[in-house]
């Protein structure tokens, strides 16, 4: 317990004088300041501080002093006269903080000499003011910039205990306590407390180390005693305590930390009691609500967790979430009943192609039997173009089965008008069995046919290609039609700007982008002399890819 005292008390001891130097350190900052501004700035400024004769220019020193004077302490400066002269000496008398001093080193004050051996730095003294009244001074030798030997005179700042006093009565020991600041001298500074205290009695150790902690025994009283030195001013501040009052403070302080403990209890139970009207109770409620929720089935809103808090949000999120729960169940199971009726109907349409199927075959056969092979060979056609277009549902068929789509709507034309064009066939046999959107041949085969070889009296030729390009696959049909083609039309067209022609070729361009993304589809090209080429690019995709 002792210990713990004495290191808690030798900690207060230290910031209290750390707080004390910081004091000292803005005085001594502000002495500097003083004598750049007014003393070094200009050798206007310097010639008149160095030249004062007259009592007028005594009394505007004065009144410069006395602007720095503040928080009750006092500026003066002693200039040396070291020429001797008679008539600044006394009307020195006559001001109050601008006076002459005799430069004679062995008749100085003591506290100028002491300061002289600061050689410029500043120290703290007991002085006394022009009343007898003690004082605490700090003291700077003010010296010439352009010899430091050559001292100009003394810059003295005093009462400065009232600034000291502040610092240490702010602590707040024992009123029996008692708190002592001297200077490396021994000689004592500030005192707070009744009972003096002399340097000269106290152990060696209190002298001579820079911090620490004892106890002593004076007139039956146990003491503890806990000091700091610092270098910056030279200055030892001192504590000493009576162990009988650190007791009484120590039990004192326990009862108030007992107090103080009870009320934080009590304060802890009532905030548990909030946490569980405000937070628990919410939250068990909350908790039942969603064991009880069943999907699909609606939740009635609780009116008392619709509230402004996060619990409040909570809950109407939570509320919202089973809706859109809901409402997805509802949906699903529409979506389920609706792709069931489409199923119905998709085996109710499958019978429809079947039945046509049979019928054609039968015309087929009947031509055949009537001797009419062309009839025949046209419903055949027919037959195949229903049969690969329809492909079962399928929106995609190998490429050989879109070129034999093709190939049975030209050979329909090619009959409808004969001797009119002719259809060549340049096909990449490996090409064939990569899958292509169905139907995306025929529309351009029937565009090039009815807008540019119809009319051409069998010089018409359209050329239907089929290569691999790279990871691609190019399917080309091109004609050598002698119509003029408006190209940005088609551009147009493809792009969705001109929508009221050209169904065909935008409805080929939207699937194959559909199918393959943006990088595919429908594209023109010129090519040499005559005619139009259309040009589907589509990935070379295998039919398990």
């Amino acid at each position: 317990m002792r210990g713990e005292v004495g290191l808690t008390t030798l900690q207060l001891v230290n910031q209290n004088h750390v707080t004390l130097e910081k004091t000292l350190s803005a005085v001594s900052d502000k002495t500097v300041t003083l004598l750049d501004t007014h003393f070094f700035s200009d050798d206007g400024q310097y010639r008149f501080w160095t030249n004062i004769e007259t009592l007028g220019q005594m009394r505007e020193a004065d009144a410069v002093l006395e602007r720095w004077s503040s928080d009750g302490t006092e500026y003066s400066l002693y200039m040396t006269n070291k020429e001797g002269k008679s008539a600044p000496f006394d009307l020195s008398n006559k001001t109050r903080g601008f006076k002459y001093i005799t430069w004679d080193t062995a008749a100085l004050p003591d506290w100028a000499a002491r300061a002289l051996k600061e050689k410029g730095g500043a120290t703290l003294l007991p002085l006394s003011t022009d009343g007898g009244a003690p004082t605490v001074s700090l003291v700077r030798a003010v010296l010439n910039p352009k010899a430091y030997d050559d001292t100009l005179g003394f810059l003295v700042v005093s009462k400065l205990e009232a600034l000291l006093k502040r610092d240490l009565v702010s602590v707040g020991l024992a009123d029996d306590a008692g708190i002592y600041l001297f200077n490396d001298s021994g000689e004592q500074l500030i005192r707070v407390g009744e009972e003096p205290l002399d340097m000269r009695g106290m152990p060696d150790r209190l002298r001579g180390e820079t911090e620490g902690y004892f106890y002593d025994k004076r007139g039956g009283e146990e003491l503890l005693y806990a000091f700091s030195r610092r270098s910056a001013f030279g200055t030892r501040l001192v504590y000493q305590i009576p162990l009988g009052a650190v007791a009484d403070r120590r039990t004192a302080f326990q009862w108030i930390i007992m107090a103080a403990s009870a009320i934080y209890l009590l304060c802890v139970f009532a905030f548990v009691l909030y946490l569980l009207r405000i937070v628990v109770r919410p939250l068990v409620r909350l908790t039942k609500i969603t064991r009880i929720y069943e999907p699909g089935k609606r939740l009635e809103a609780d009116e008392g967790l619709l509230r402004g808090d996060e619990f409040g949000i909570l809950y109407g999120a939570f509320l919202k979430m089973t809706d859109r729960l809901d409402r997805s169940i509802e949906e699903n199971y529409v979506i389920k009943i609706q792709q069931r009726e489409n199923e119905l109907a998709a085996l109710h349409s499958q019978i429809t192609p079947h039945l046509l199927y049979n019928t054609l075959d039968s015309i087929y056969w009947y031509a055949l039997d009537s001797g009419n092979s062309g009839v025949g060979d046209m419903v055949k056609d027919l037959s195949k173009l229903l049969r690969i277009g329809l492909s079962k549902g399928k929106t995609e068929i190998p490429i050989g089965e879109e070129l034999e789509h093709a190939q049975a709507y030209c050979r329909l034309q090619m009959k409808r008008y004969p001797d009119t064009f002719e259809a060549r066939w340049e096909v990449d046999e490996g090409a064939m069995s990569f899958m292509s959107p169905k139907v995306i041949l025929q529309p351009l085969v029937e565009n090039a046919i009815f807008h540019s070889v119809s009319s051409m009296d069998g010089e018409g030729l359209i050329v239907i290609r089929a290569r691999r390009v790279g990871d691609d696959i190019r399917l080309e049909v091109e004609d050598n039609g002698f119509l003029p083609v408006d190209m940005e039309r088609l551009d147009r067209i493809l792009s969705g700007e001109e929508r009221d022609k050209g169904y065909g070729i935008r409805n080929v361009h939207e699937r194959v982008r559909l199918h393959f993304g943006e990088a595919y589809g429908l594209s023109y090209e010129r090519p040499e002399g005559n005619g139009l080429r259309a040009v589907v690019t589509i990935p070379a995709r295998a039919g398990n890819d």
